[in-house]
């Protein structure tokens, strides 16, 4: 190997031993000079370095990501790799992506993609890494099954569009956190996230609800209301229960979706906002449409990026985890619950027609029995659910005869727990563990509204 003379005498030992190469100084120091997270991924698509920020934002150590996947950071799997893109063209990018931290916890960040040629030609890809000041992490969907991580990849291509969604799901299967991961992932995630719930806005409360009224407008207006749809401007509006709008409202609904103005009930004056509408419902919409109950203009409106939110049932191997989920939620008492194997067997083995809403309600039974904290078998108290899908037909109240075992179930469970609670629709949803509005809404589907008196007999 030869040696270069620069011009200097009496050099020690030390200083004549072999220096870094050019290549690391020059990663390093560019490393340094970046103050957002950012990583260095080589052309065999593996993570090269990290900086310091990007260990302290997202709690990895850059020496476990060395050598890692290039998508490492990403929440979700993209078929469309945009580093190995990078490689085959070249072009720089600037791309919305959603990447989880070291806890679980997912945001959504501004990528930026470009060369970065080392003194010997060899090129490698930077990626500076902004996440907007102030983002709040979002809800996490638990679970690693393939129905979970098909339904997450979903949702983050819905998030970084502007086009309306609908998510069909069963009751309790998680679409209302579903919406929220859009909305969170989205470009409107500074915005506001409103919830419209359809199963109480009937023919008189649509259009105050929604539009706003003014004061004197109608009997017992005595102030201004401003409407959820202004409510939502420049953020998300989510219609939960789509399929339980009355048909006659569904016009306006349209109109206002289509043009974004509005005019509160009893006023002259037309309003503006500007929303992105993301739609649910556990009703085939389709088949409402086909018998009349459901518009169909505003279906395909509300419909251009369907997405399916599978049962409980479809991922099972999701259980396990969402158990040691929700057990810290459920202990009380600083008391923390942990279940025996046996009792995590028979969870397995149950078709939970009341999803993940069950569950929790399941383990918060099993944890309130318990009394030392442990839940064995004999307090996963699901058979009589199961009994009560396949015997007793004949018994069956008559309000229910149209519904399905499953649907009969849960208003057999709803039925029993008012005549407990005496009528208190607050208690009822306190031993459910859900809203009362989502009780109001369950009440009304199974025609379960009995008037207090009849309850307390």
């Amino acid at each position: 190997m030869s040696t270069v003379d620069n011009g200097m005498t009496g050099l020690s030992d030390k200083s004549r031993q072999p220096q870094p190469t050019p290549r690391t100084l020059t990663l390093s120091s560019l490393l340094r000079a970046q103050r957002k997270p950012f990583l260095v991924i080589d052309s065999n698509c593996r993570i090269r370095d990290a900086n310091t920020p990007l260990e302290t934002v997202f709690g990895m150590d850059r020496l476990n990501l060395t050598g890692c996947s290039c998508c490492q950071l990403d929440a979700t799997a993209i078929e469309d790799c945009r580093h190995q893109r990078f490689f085959r063209d070249l072009e720089p990018y600037v791309e919305t992506h959603s990447l989880k931290s070291a806890n679980g916890d997912i945001r959504i960040a501004q990528l930026q993609g470009f060369p970065v040629i080392d003194d010997d030609g060899t090129v490698y890809l930077g990626e500076s890494i902004h996440l907007p000041q102030g983002q709040t992490p979002v809800r996490r969907m638990v679970g690693n099954s393939a129905a979970l991580r098909t339904l997450m990849q979903e949702l983050t291509q819905a998030a970084v569009t502007q086009a309306s969604v609908l998510l069909h799901g069963e009751t309790g299967s998680g679409k209302e956190l579903a919406a929220e991961f859009i909305h969170h992932l989205s470009p409107r995630s500074q915005g506001p996230f409103v919830v419209v719930d359809c199963t109480v806005l009937n023919e008189e409360l649509f259009e105050s609800e929604l539009f706003g009224h003014i004061k004197g407008a109608f009997t017992g207006a005595i102030s201004h209301k401003t409407g959820l749809f202004e409510l939502a401007d420049q953020g998300t509006l989510f219609f939960d229960e789509i399929g339980e709008l009355p048909l006659s409202q569904q016009p306006k609904l349209l109109r206002a979706l289509e043009t974004g103005v509005f005019r509160p009930v009893g006023g002259t004056k037309t309003h503006r906002a500007e929303v992105r509408v993301i739609s649910a419902t556990h009703q085939d919409l389709r088949t409402m449409m086909q018998r009349g109950e459901f518009r169909q203009d505003l279906y395909y409106r509300l419909a251009v990026l369907p997405v399916e939110i599978p049962p409980l049932r479809e991922r099972r191997e999701d259980i396990p985890v969402l158990v040691e989920h929700l057990l810290p939620e459920i202990s009380s008492n600083n008391r923390v619950c942990r279940i025996q194997k046996e009792a995590m067997r028979k969870l397995l083995l149950y078709s939970f027609p009341g999803n993940i809403r069950e569950m929790r309600n399941v383990l918060h039974l099993a944890a309130a029995l318990s009394p030392d904290g442990v839940i064995t078998p004999d307090l996963i108290r699901v058979s009589d659910h199961v009994q009560r899908q396949t015997s007793g037909q004949e018994n069956r109240d008559p309000r229910m005869a149209q519904l399905s075992p499953i649907e009969a179930a849960e208003a057999d469970y709803i039925l029993e727990l008012l005549r407990q609670c005496h009528g208190s629709r607050t208690e009822v949803a306190a031993s459910m563990s859900i809203s009362e509005r989502t009780l109001y809404r369950k009440l009304k589907r199974y025609q379960l509204n009995i008037p207090h008196e009849q309850l307390t007999q």
